[in-house]
């Protein structure tokens, strides 16, 4: 056999072994139906977070959020749509007719009654909540998570179920982490007039930079080639292309007005993220970083500032 001949065997192996391995990658990364084990590599918990150290402790916050998540939900809603197909958000009605509503986006690994903290404060305002199950989480009846990317759409599709039932409403959109570029995506889009404002928290810039960080420093592997190849199959197996997730370039778009939160001890998704999302957000906006706080749980660290922040922008957005 001829030199040349070796070394073209010897490419296509090692191209098929790097492919390969980007299959592999992509399936614990976003097949959520694999067990908790290989999706943890994607997902790393910081060793300070008690929360999720003891989830049912009776003085943990987090745990005391989903009680009263589940305690308040009052269904499961089911709807249909030629963009999304069938897709399940809870809902907890406001205690007394209102126009207001807040959409509730959970983050990665998670499902939607991790969204406890927000909807219990937004529900003592006098909102209506809905928190989709995104894509791959919870309830939804799809195998693969896609970052934000076709949550967007997900997310959009509850909006126009919103403004249907309720012309008159006034809608905020707060997500995070994953559920924060989901809601940076929407506000990318051309939103209707009852989207007043939108809450992120602790999302990444680009989808592609936030893999490559996590390939490289948590999982202890090269981006170069194996992010690629992991796209590759991305988009051979019709789920997303990384490259194109960037809240990034949504934010450039934006009209609505925006809270960008991040906690400054957040070693998963940096808070220099937030920064750039900030500076490239073309809407009114605000920043807030939120000192010591770990990756999505800000809110618990201080959340006397981090709902002053929020509640501070929102209050001549949203009628009172």
């Amino acid at each position: 056999m001829s030199a040349g001949k070796t070394l073209l065997k010897a490419g296509v192996g090692a191209g098929a072994a790097v492919l390969g391995a980007g299959a592999l990658v992509y399936e614990c990364a976003l097949n959520t139906k694999l067990n908790g084990f290989f999706v943890g590599l994607f997902d790393r918990r910081s060793e300070g977070d008690a929360a999720l150290a003891a989830p049912d402790a009776a003085e943990d916050p987090v745990a005391e959020a989903r009680r009263w998540f589940d305690e308040h939900v009052e269904e499961d809603r089911v709807i249909t749509t030629p963009a999304t197909g069938r897709i399940h958000a809870y809902f907890i009605p406001a205690e007394a007719p209102s126009h207001k509503w807040a959409v509730l986006c959970h983050g990665y690994n998670s499902e939607p009654r991790s969204t406890g903290p927000f909807a219990r404060h937004y529900h003592a305002l006098g909102y209506n909540c809905i928190s989709p199950s995104l894509r791959g989480w919870g309830n939804d009846e799809t195998r693969y998570c896609t970052m934000g990317y076709h949550d967007k759409d997900l997310c959009m599709a509850w909006i126009d179920y919103i403004v249907a039932l309720d012309p008159e409403a006034e809608i905020v959109l707060h997500g995070y982490s994953m559920g924060a570029v989901t809601i940076m995506l929407c506000t990318g889009e051309t939103l209707p007039p009852q989207v007043k404002a939108a809450v992120e928290d602790c999302g990444f810039s680009t989808c592609w930079d936030q893999f490559a960080a996590v390939m490289k420093h948590y999982a202890k592997l090269p981006p170069f080639p194996l992010l690629y190849a992991v796209n590759a199959v991305s988009i051979l197996r019709g789920n997303f292309d990384i490259r194109k997730n960037q809240p990034l370039e949504a934010v450039k778009r934006s009209v609505t007005p925006t809270v960008f939160l991040h906690g400054t001890a957040d070693d998963f998704i940096s808070i220099d993220m937030m920064d750039l999302l900030y500076e490239a957000c073309a809407a009114p906006k605000v920043k807030q970083p939120i000192e010591g706080g770990i990756h999505a749980r800000a809110v618990y660290k201080d959340p006397e500032v981090y709902w002053a922040a929020v509640d501070g922008f929102l209050k001549d957005k949203i009628t009172a």
